[in-house]
């Protein structure tokens, strides 16, 4: 089992199978936190999320390091990491850290679930992650072919290059000021971007400055600030799916068993018409770049990226499933009707040209 908040990735495929208590068919969970200075563990009622990469919870409490989460519209809110004590018993205790903030939902995330953590009731076994459904028996859907074991690996979709729409004015923002301890870590994710033809070198009369995140393992995340630009770009008809209707479709399922996949590195994996490229320019270490995929952080990324995966997956006569940008959930009595759903979703999209991990 993995310790302590190890191996929080961002935006690689998640997998796990849950077997879940059903409270008005309610996916969630009693989280007791005991805070740094508190004297008495606080409850709350999170919302179990495996799509979620940390785990939030709002409260008072500042930490030392500051994270930035970004949303599905381009925007972000800043919080705060807090180490803190918690438990889904009451008994057993361990240290975790918690994203926190007096805004911050309440989403128990795939970093805490990954730890395993169970708890015994009334003759139940409480159990996340795949070393549950590996004690059943069950072949893991890692293990197939075509995966890649390499956290940063993109694919290439297989589609022409996109035509989005293009910003209605100029908009030329300059580089933040940037923590030295990120300089190398933003270096090493550039080149390693441009080596897989995700950016290139450019000159565009279009800039905007990079959005240093510092994720909440202590690693630095590469996005781009285009709020500016975001504000000059024309509004798209289409729309991802609101997630309370997606959640309360998935609550009437009340199934047993879930399996949810993230795509690796999704947006870098959708082609941009060359002609809509110039708009996305950033600038670093005075080498202008520009994204020859589609860009984290801008307004309608999430939305493209939706439409793209929806049409795959309809063309591939994917299982039912429930989708919400590049994460996708399926669903059964079983784990083995669940992993078999899941093996056939992930043929699609590597059929299609995304890659998978």
């Amino acid at each position: 089992m993995e310790e302590n908040h190890k191996e929080l990735k961002q935006d690689i495929l998640q997998i796990s199978a849950v077997q879940v208590e059903a409270r008005e068919n309610r996916v969630f969970w009693t989280v007791r936190i005991r805070w740094p200075s508190a004297s008495e563990p606080q409850k709350y009622e999170a919302l179990v999320d495996t799509g979620a990469q940390c785990t939030l919870l709002p409260s008072r409490h500042v930490g030392e390091e500051s994270v930035s989460i970004a949303g599905v519209t381009g925007g972000s809110q800043d919080f705060t990491l807090v180490e803190a004590d918690v438990s889904l018993t009451g008994n057993e205790w361990k240290r975790h850290p918690i994203v926190t903030g007096s805004g911050a939902p309440c989403i128990l995330g795939i970093d805490f679930l990954r730890n395993g953590y169970y708890k015994d009731s009334k003759g139940l076994r409480w159990a996340f992650g795949i070393a549950a459904v590996e004690a059943e028996g069950i072949k893991k859907l890692n293990s197939l072919p075509g995966l890649s074991e390499n956290p940063s690996a993109v694919g290439l979709l297989k589609v022409e290059e996109q035509r989005v729409p293009v910003a209605t004015s100029t908009v030329h923002r300059r580089q933040y000021r940037t923590n030295r301890d990120a300089v190398i870590p933003i270096h090493k994710m550039i080149r390693e971007l441009e080596s897989q033809g995700v950016v290139s070198k450019t000159h565009s009369p279009f800039n905007s400055p990079i959005w240093r995140v510092r994720k909440p393992d202590g690693e630095w995340r590469l996005t781009v600030d285009y709020r500016a630009l975001n504000e000059v770009t024309p509004p798209l008809s289409a729309a991802v799916p609101d997630m309370l209707e997606l959640q309360y479709e998935l609550e009437s399922k009340a199934a047993k068993w879930y399996a949810t996949t993230d795509i690796a590195n999704a947006f870098f994996s959708i082609p941009l018409a060359v002609e809509c490229r110039p708009q996305f320019a950033f600038t670093w270490r005075g080498v202008q770049y520009t994204w020859n995929r589609l860009p984290q952080g801008w307004k309608h990324s999430p939305t493209i990226c939706h439409g793209l995966i929806q049409t795959a997956l309809e063309k591939g006569e994917a299982p039912e499933h429930l989708q919400y940008i590049d994460d996708i959930i399926v669903w059964g009595n079983t784990a083995m009707e669940v992993f078999e759903k899941g093996e056939k979703v992930i043929q699609i999209l590597l059929k299609t040209g995304f890659a998978i991990k």
